[in-house]
């Protein structure tokens, strides 16, 4: 053997080793051709450390856009490479469809029966047909549905939601897409079903140190995840990677500059921005992981007027623009910071036109140079007052702005009612037609939220708008109770 030929085999025993040792490097061992990632190898780590009792809890969600390879990663490989470390590990891999977790069930098999994965662990292996025709007592299973492990006590079955577990124990339970469309996850009675089916069929078969994996895509905030986060959020690890990132959060192996996509050579930024120009709402919740309620039932959008920057540019003279702040709390265990929002607004005549809506996921001191910036870019002036609500850190960034800038810093009066009141309260100026949206690319976000409260995750927005319309209509004695319902001809 040269020396070539003992560095060469030298380097693949290393890289079997590890492949043993590292989920994500067996991903790799096993599939030649696999692409890996820099957020798949997070994905894998992140399993990995659930699996070895690393992870801060016992259960991991894992929100990543369609045809990312989190299926691949999760629902065909994992349950292989857990097997081969834990043999006698006792796993259910549970789909919409039982079809479907079939199919992962085969993909896994696939692998285990592969050269490769008899490289990596020689002591996991599949019934053969040897072991079938043995005289021995003990018969090991080799289904499309479900295997079993010769010679320990670990299994995978496969299940699709409302299917039966009865007399399963589970070590790892792994749930990929409990919904199947848009059509499913819209249907209140089927969301119910697949709650039923998770707290009376799945939860029974756990015991105290069962781990659970939930990966889905996010069609609607009442989905299994919503409610799950709702109901016991710091129980959870979640894991959420945007297709496109917009904002500071996320994990923070995370670096792409906003506006990058996360896989740009698979899906380009240019590609997943005709889908978000498409359907806005599907965009924001299938890839960004942002699920929204159409029809909020407090405000429509139909009741919003919209003019172009155009337009609005040049009717305004010297109207002034004012500036409206809502500033985020503090970190959330489970989901992360809240977004401060702002919102440049000015009413000419009897009209309120919204120029602009941003959210921004700061904290200070970004946030108090954020803030002089966006004023500038959107029209501020001397004439221009920045609103501010003394709540979270609203006090603190009044102080300091008044104390490092010449702006023009209103502490605005802290509410008594609550936000659901207070909307409902400045709702009718919005159906009367009085509001203007000015064309841009942030309008949809800004509806998606408004239109969907009380139903949205955030509702910085919602607050902002209450203020601004309120405050640039303080000195109007109309009642506009009595505009909505058509009493007067405006």
């Amino acid at each position: 053997m040269t020396d070539y030929e003992r560095l060469y085999e030298l380097k693949k025993e290393l890289f079997r080793r590890k492949a043993a040792e590292r989920f994500s490097t067996y991903l790799n061992y096993t599939d030649k051709d696999y692409s890996m990632q820099w957020f798949h190898e997070l994905i894998a780590d992140k399993c990995q450390a659930l699996i070895e009792g690393t992870l801060p809890t016992s259960r991991l969600m894992i929100f990543v856009p369609p045809q990312h390879g989190k299926s691949e990663i999760v629902s065909r490989k994992l349950p292989s490479w857990t097997l081969g470390k834990y043999p006698n590990t006792k796993i259910v891999g549970a789909s919409y469809s039982a079809n479907l977790a079939e199919t992962f069930s085969r993909a896994i098999q696939r692998t285990m029966e592969s050269p490769e994965y008899g490289e990596v662990f020689p002591g996991t292996r599949l019934s053969s047909q040897k072991d079938r025709e043995s005289t021995d007592t003990r018969k090991y299973i080799q289904h499309d549905n479900e295997f079993e492990i010769v010679g320990h006590r670990g299994f995978y079955k496969a299940v699709g939601t409302g299917g039966s577990l009865t007399g399963t124990s589970v070590d790892l339970g792994i749930i990929d897409d409990p919904v199947k469309d848009a059509l499913e996850a819209e249907s209140e009675v089927f969301r119910e079903r697949v709650w039923a089916w998770y707290t009376d069929v799945f939860l029974t078969r756990l015991h105290n140190r069962s781990k659970q994996i939930l990966i889905m895509t996010r069609w609607h905030e009442d989905d299994l995840a919503g409610r799950l986060l709702r109901t016991e959020g710091d129980s959870w690890t979640v894991l959420s990677i945007p297709a496109i990132k917009d904002s500071a959060e996320g994990p923070e192996e995370d670096t792409r500059q906003q506006g990058e996509a996360l896989w740009e050579e698979k899906h380009s930024a240019e590609r997943l921005m005709d889908v978000k120009r498409r359907s806005p709402r599907t965009f924001s919740a299938l890839y960004q992981q942002r699920p929204t309620i159409e029809g909020g039932n407090i405000v429509k959008r139909e009741w919003f007027q919209s003019i172009s920057f155009k337009e609005f540019t040049a009717m305004r003279f010297n109207e002034p623009m004012h500036f409206y702040l809502d500033t985020a709390y503090e970190r959330k265990k489970s989901t992360g910071n809240d977004p401060s929002g702002i919102l440049a607004a000015c009413r000419i005549g009897q009209y309120i036109y919204i120029y602009n809506a941003k959210q921004a996921w700061l904290e200070m001191p970004d946030l108090l140079r954020f803030i002089p910036e966006y004023m500038s870019a959107h029209g501020g002036d001397k004439q221009s007052i920045l609103h501010v609500e003394p709540k979270a850190n609203g006090k603190s960034v009044i102080q300091m702005l008044r104390t490092i800038s010449t702006l023009n810093v209103r502490e605005t009066q802290p509410p008594t009612d609550s936000k659901v009141t207070r909307f409902k309260v400045v709702s009718p100026r919005i159906e009367c037609g009085r509001v203007f949206l000015v064309g841009g690319d942030w309008n949809e976000d800004f509806l998606n939220q408004i239109c969907a409260f009380p139903n949205a995750e955030h509702d910085e927005f919602v607050d902002i708008l209450g203020y601004a319309i309120n405050d640039l209509y303080e000195d109007d004695d109309i009642d506009y109770d009595m505009v909505s319902k058509g009493m007067f001809g405006l």
